[in-house]
């Protein structure tokens, strides 16, 4: 019997899967063509890993996560470096849009008739989560960012108070000793660049004043802290003071340590 036939089950492929893997680099000039005269995109704005991005949606869009599932977890990974390339969370959504919009314009002319209805579906909720992706990507970015000085690259003294009140629980729990440092330098960012690449994998180094570092050692005792010291001092790094705080000998919170260690440094 005739009729009109209804949309594909999720599992088959869909055509514009095909039609994206097979026309990446057509679809990736059209998208960037879009996006160089948007006028709400910066002027001569390039999508960055288009390709890969590309790759992603096809990938997404030939095994759509069920409704409630939140985004695809590779394409998640994508958008979120893609986000990352695009500078600006406004500029990355903008960039989306503009490849959604690419792919109506090059594909949809080509669509079977009985797949138009799902693959609109598809790619709106798939342009939508991206975009919800890319959203949490920027806020995380941001919210690290307001934790990083900007001269030195390092942590600020914000994120030290926090991870001292972290890394005190810790120890608590775990009856471990800690160890915080704190320098001082005329050169900050000298011993900024020689502070990096001293301390340990898991350890942390922040800038806590306008002449002063510190340190963080998990699981040391005021001997590592001392030994940080030296290393500097033979490193090369410029000329400094330092002070070393332990927990539980020398306090067991974040003010306590660091007045125990500054007190020591300016001894």
């Amino acid at each position: 019997m005739g009729g009109v036939a209804g949309p594909p089950p999720h599992d088959s492929q869909l055509a514009i899967v095909k039609l994206l893997r097979d026309e990446g680099e057509e679809i990736t000039a059209e998208w960037r063509e879009l996006c160089r005269w948007d006028p709400m995109l910066p002027p001569e704005t390039t999508p960055p890993i288009a390709p890969a991005l590309i790759s992603a949606v096809a990938d997404a869009l030939d095994h759509p996560q069920p409704l409630g599932w939140g985004p695809d977890p590779e394409m998640e990974k994508v958008v979120g470096a893609f986000t990352l390339s695009a500078g600006s969370l406004e500029v990355a959504i903008g960039e989306l849009v503009c490849l959604g919009e690419a792919m109506r314009r090059r594909l949809f002319d080509r669509i079977p008739e009985s797949e138009t209805a799902e693959t609109y579906l598809r790619l709106e909720m798939l342009i939508d989560r991206a975009i919800g992706a890319a959203a949490h990507e920027a806020a995380g970015w941001t919210r690290v960012q307001a934790l990083i000085d900007a001269d030195t690259g390092l942590l600020n003294d914000h994120a030290l108070n926090r991870d001292l009140h972290r890394e005190i629980a810790r120890a608590v729990r775990y009856r471990r000793a800690l160890c915080v440092v704190v320098f001082v330098a005329d050169d900050v960012d000298g011993l900024a660049r020689e502070l990096r690449q001293l301390v340990r994998a898991g350890d942390l180094a922040y800038r806590s004043g306008e002449d002063e570092l510190a340190a963080i050692l998990a699981e040391a005792g005021p001997g590592e802290g001392t030994s940080v010291v030296s290393r500097l001092q033979a490193s090369g790094a410029p000329p400094l003071r330092a002070g070393v705080a332990s927990y539980p000998d020398d306090g067991d919170d974040p003010d306590t340590l660091l007045a125990a260690a500054r007190e020591r440094m300016h001894a």
